[in-house]
């Protein structure tokens, strides 16, 4: 489930809205209305959930440097 970034590229506006949607693709096609200033806001940047890593596992990962 990706999490969808829309943003609003008005002059004085820049209203961000961030929603979780069922698939990236869906996401980049959905369109929202600002809710400041009216006009349609697109998808700015789509990201898919990550696990979270587990501490326990934190040995085996090798160290920089």
């Amino acid at each position: 489930m990706p999490l969808c970034v829309y943003l609003c590229y008005t002059p004085g506006c820049q209203t961000k809205l961030d929603r979780w949607m069922p698939t990236a693709e869906e996401g980049a096609a959905t369109r929202f209305e600002c809710p400041r200033c009216g006009v349609v806001m697109s998808c700015a940047w789509t990201g898919s959930q990550t696990k979270t890593p587990n501490m326990k596992d934190a040995a085996l990962i090798k160290q920089r440097g």
